[in-house]
């Protein structure tokens, strides 16, 4: 009996040691440079397979720890249309949200989680169920 505990245990250690192939690390960045479209004051515009995307999140300043509306206008029709909102300058796990499409705009409801951090630098990220569209924006969110 205390062989199969002990072999248990060791298996149950290499499950954690050894790094997920599925997974990729992110290289979280050190100083953050200004950003080319400002998110916490206008919708910004992204181009994407040729045709410009345009992403706002209100209400405006972004604020953390209160729902927030993201708007993605003029994207073709995706089926499962996801996205996750992770950290680049601290890991925070990944934030998923879904998205309803309404007309010519997919909408979805996300809260910014809090850090230590006076300024968290998100990536917002589309995916297509679980595959990503190559399709992002980055955008801050002050404390």
């Amino acid at each position: 009996m205390k062989k199969i505990i002990l072999i248990a245990l060791v298996l149950l250690g290499l499950f954690f040691l050894i790094p997920n192939s599925n997974s990729k690390k992110r290289e979280l960045i050190k100083e953050l440079s200004p950003l080319a479209c400002d998110l916490n004051q206008t919708e910004c515009v992204v181009n994407y397979k040729g045709k410009d995307i345009s992403f706002n999140i209100e209400p405006k300043p972004l604020k953390v720890l209160e729902e927030s509306k993201i708007i993605i206008k003029n994207l073709d029709e995706i089926k499962d249309l996801n996205a996750r909102l992770y950290g680049l300058n601290m890991y925070m796990g990944d934030i998923v949200g879904e998205f309803e499409r309404i007309d010519n705009e997919y909408l979805a409801n996300i809260v910014f989680s809090t850090c230590a951090e006076n300024t968290m630098r998100y990536r917002l990220e589309l995916f297509s169920k679980d595959k990503s569209l190559g399709l992002f924006i980055d955008f801050d969110v002050r404390r």
